[in-house]
């Protein structure tokens, strides 16, 4: 028997450990590390590279995804049903075939599981490399809170794995057995590693950025990938999360999360304007033209 009882429908309020690990600024440290588990599977790399903009603005896309997910999993009522009637109309369309002749489709409920779950990990790596890692009781919380924005997003119920140990095997399954980098993959890791901001400052922001993407992947993504990993590497990730935990223990919480409660409050999507435009064309000119 549980020692707690689970939520049963969104949205999820403030005392669940959902919101208190994912409003925090911290997940967002794993942006690159989430964007590239999922365009790691090929049949989601197939997906964004005929129907999205993760190749050309995949920081702007992963900005749009955090935005629905939060307000998803913890607006009003109105706004959470809204957000995933919007996912759903998004994925509709989004079908075709991959490059190994395996035809896919978005709505397709393992890709849905996979998309979700890169999201779920990397907010608990995130948020346990800065706070400290989630009591047991507190781990299955946060596990059973989070299936219901699977469900959600289109997830059928039982379609996740039933506890945290086995969403654990689960991505430990995947990562080993269907994950690799497809041209499509190597062009979003390409574009993720410099963020689209004009010089100098996307040069800049992408030293830490790359440091922070390679060091929290698996290695065998990694090697994937082609970024070098060694013990001097490691050494500069401890001293960034012990940096990152020294700054946050000062700040009280409310002030960590306020940006994020203020996403989830503001009822229309955030528009990034002109610096989402120029970045997206910043990032294609470093692609070059396709």
């Amino acid at each position: 028997m549980r020692a707690y009882e689970p939520p049963t429908a969104l949205p999820l309020g403030p005392d669940t450990v959902a919101y208190r690990v994912n409003t925090e600024p911290v997940p967002f440290l794993g942006g690159g590390r989430a964007l590239l588990l999922q365009i790691a599977h090929p049949k989601v790399a197939a997906g964004v590279e005929q129907h999205s903009t993760y190749a050309t603005d995949p920081w702007g896309r992963l900005f749009r995804t955090v935005d629905v997910m939060l307000k998803l999993a913890f607006g009003s009522p109105e706004v959470s049903a809204r957000q995933a009637r919007k996912l759903a109309a998004m994925h509709e369309r989004v079908r075709g075939v991959a490059d190994d002749g395996e035809p896919y489709e978005a709505l397709d409920p393992a890709l849905l599981r996979w998309v979700w779950a890169t999201l779920v990990d990397t907010a608990l790596v995130c948020y346990e490399r800065c706070f400290g890692e989630l009591s047991p009781v507190d781990r299955a919380r946060y596990y059973d809170e989070s299936k219901l924005v699977a469900y959600a997003c289109g997830v059928p119920r039982r379609g996740c794995p039933e506890t945290w140990d086995d969403f654990a095997e689960y991505m430990r399954h995947t990562i080993a057995t269907e994950l690799r980098a497809t041209p499509a993959g190597l062009m979003v890791a390409k574009a993720t590693m410099t963020p689209p901001l004009p010089s100098p400052f996307g040069t800049l922001s992408g030293v830490p950025l790359r440091l922070l993407t390679a060091g929290l992947l698996p290695q065998s993504l990694r090697d994937a990938f082609g970024f070098p990993w060694d013990a001097a590497r490691e050494r500069r990730l401890d001293a960034f999360f012990a940096l990152t935990r020294a700054s946050l223990s000062v700040l009280p919480a409310r002030a960590r999360r306020f940006p994020s409660r203020w996403l989830i409050n503001r009822e229309r999507p955030l528009r990034i304007g002109w610096l989402q435009r120029k970045g997206a064309h910043l990032t294609a000119e470093r692609l070059g033209s396709r």
